[in-house]
């Protein structure tokens, strides 16, 4: 909205708690800052932005809209092409055959008007709304308003950057590098993205962001602009620019919107430049609430029971990305006591815990999980924390802390907590210290979890389906799956968040036998299974009857027990 241009609205604004001069301060701010009114009106937070908008409606009769009570379909939205919205600060809301309604701070400019029907071959109709709402709107809708100004890259070795920036032309000058690396930057941390996926192409670059285990694409960087972005990134990250060869690692911290962020940013070479991957390590995301994680009351019972043990070894297992360092960090802050020495061994130590001795692996100097191990042992600990067992050396070395009195806690590279015992015999492991050392081993997944806005029962799915997955024929008809039909909170994809299934294997005098005796894999798990062992598969079964996850899930994630009345059972 422009400058008031009648007395009565002078008089309305006067009335409603602006003096005379608040409304001279809101016009400078127009022209110096190139806000409309009613954003330098919002700016000075005299009243609800949602009053102000309907006493300013009302004067210049036009018509009023709230963005924050309306969720607008993406068939809408992309009416307007993201540039302009975002320039133009337009958000349409409505389309009726050739008429477009577009909501704006400024309904009575003409240039606005003008410039969306061009860019879109409607006629269009502004109604007003808060700018603060529309800045929102645009942010959920449109993947984000860049502001600059509130991401600052930390300058430490500011100097050799420098010399760095001038040896290949990149300034402080060059806005649009530095909005383009400013954005996804943000855009990680607002989608609340686990990695940033820069990735060079023959005819352009794509940035893609990981949500929830997914991938999404977030934009597009021209061709022109491919070895000036990787070059930026590489220069925040301290990264040696003139090697292009070979893969580096580095990382590099940030502050967006205040709050301090680490990246670890790896480069590789492709065919058609360095890739860039960035990986978020934001302190704050980090769920130490053990009751969060996504356990089941009786499996977080026995975890909590073996990790609170005076000694003993416990090892959480699956593939990359399945959230076996959370788990690993939630178990050291409910060990974490001012009566109890604990060291960890990490490569790399993503997050720093108060009150933890961290130890940062150095495998380039000869520093590993097992050199680490061996110091720890003379550190007086009561809990040792070891990022990973890779080798027999480290095994046998965690196993004799576990067998002298300590609490040893690690993660396997493992599918499944039966195959955990299996690796390690494998590994060199002699059965007799696997059964002494091992108190408890849990395998977990992250699994996507059904959009709780556009939750809806899955018609495709019926009891027989449900009874294949494993479900018993008397709880199958019982069962209502539900999948997300798609919405703009989930970015039409019908999921949304991520929630972890639990398979935990407590060592019982049953499955030390089993060990022992090296019985096959099938046959342990089955002893595994007879000890109370809930499977991943029945985990992920608990989870769909309880509508959190959709079939589509359970199928991509787990895989079938040989004990299907068993699997049924616990399900139901």
């Amino acid at each position: 909205m422009g400058a008031p241009a009648t007395d009565i609205l002078s008089e309305k604004l006067i009335s409603l708690g602006f003096s005379p001069a608040d409304l001279d301060a809101a016009r400078d701010k127009m022209t110096v800052s190139k806000m409309s009114f009613l954003q330098a009106l919002e700016s000075m937070g005299k009243m609800p932005s949602r009053d102000l908008v309907e006493a300013i409606g009302s004067v210049i009769n036009c018509a009023v809209v709230h963005l924050e009570d309306r969720d607008i379909p993406g068939s809408i939205i992309d009416l307007v092409p993201k540039d302009i919205a975002v320039k133009l600060r337009v958000v349409p809301i409505e389309r009726s055959a050739n008429n477009l309604i577009i909501a704006t701070g400024n309904p009575q400019s003409a240039d606005t008007l003008r410039a969306v029907q061009v860019n879109t071959n409607f006629f269009v109709r502004a109604v007003l709304a808060s700018e603060a709402r529309i800045t929102e709107a645009l942010d959920k809708y449109y993947a984000g308003v860049l502001d600059v100004t509130k991401l600052k890259v930390d300058e430490r070795n500011s100097e050799a950057e420098q010399v760095q920036r001038q040896d290949i032309s990149i300034t402080d000058g060059d806005a649009g590098i530095t909005q383009i690396a400013s954005f996804i930057l943000q855009q990680c941390v607002a989608k609340g993205a686990s990695d940033i996926h820069i990735e060079p192409y023959e005819t352009d670059m794509r940035v893609r962001l990981r949500i929830d285990g997914a991938l999404m694409e977030l934009q597009k960087v021209k061709l022109a602009w491919k070895d000036q972005l990787i070059t930026k990134v590489k220069i925040m990250a301290k990264m040696n620019i003139s090697e292009k060869r070979l893969p580096q690692d580095a990382n590099m911290n940030v502050s967006i919107n205040g709050r301090p962020i680490d990246f670890r940013v790896n480069s590789c070479p492709t065919a058609f430049g360095e890739k860039i991957v960035l990986r978020i390590l934001d302190k704050g995301s980090l769920q130490t609430d053990m009751t969060k994680l996504g356990f089941e009351s009786d499996d977080l019972l026995k975890f909590k029971e073996c990790i609170s043990l005076a000694n003993g070894m416990v090892l959480v297992t699956g593939p990359t990305g399945s959230g076996k360092t959370v788990t690993l960090y939630s178990a050291l802050a409910e060990l974490n006591k001012s009566t109890d020495n604990i060291v960890t061994a990490e490569d790399p130590v993503e997050f720093t815990l108060p009150g933890i001795n961290q130890v940062l692996i150095r495998n380039e100097i000869g520093f590993n999980f097992a050199s680490a191990l061996r110091a720890f042992l003379r550190q007086d600990p009561d809990v040792i924390m070891v990022g990973e067992i890779r080798d027999l050396e480290t095994a046998e070395i965690a196993m004799k802390a576990a067998l002298t009195g300590h609490m040893v806690l690690s993660t396997l590279h493992t599918n499944s907590a039966p195959e955990t015992i299996t690796r390690l015999l494998n590994m060199g492991v002699e059965p007799f210290n696997l059964v002494s050392a091992l108190t408890c081993v849990v395998a977990q997944r992250l699994i996507r979890k059904v959009c709780a806005k556009c939750s809806a029962p899955d018609p495709d799915v019926n009891a027989d389906v449900l009874i294949d997955l494993g479900f018993h024929p008397a709880f199958a008809s019982k069962v209502v799956a539900k999948k997300g039909k798609g919405c703009s909170a989930c970015n039409n994809s019908g999921e949304k968040g991520r929630t972890a299934i639990h398979e935990v294997l407590v060592i019982t005098e049953e499955v030390k036998r089993a060990i022992a005796s090296k019985c096959p894999p099938m046959e342990l798990k089955r002893v595994c299974m007879a000890s109370g062992m809930r499977t991943l598969r029945q985990a992920a079964l608990l989870k769909l009857a309880a509508g959190m996850i959709s079939v589509k899930e359970v199928l991509a994630m787990t895989m079938a027990d040989d004990d299907n009345d068993r699997s049924s059972q616990e399900a139901g």
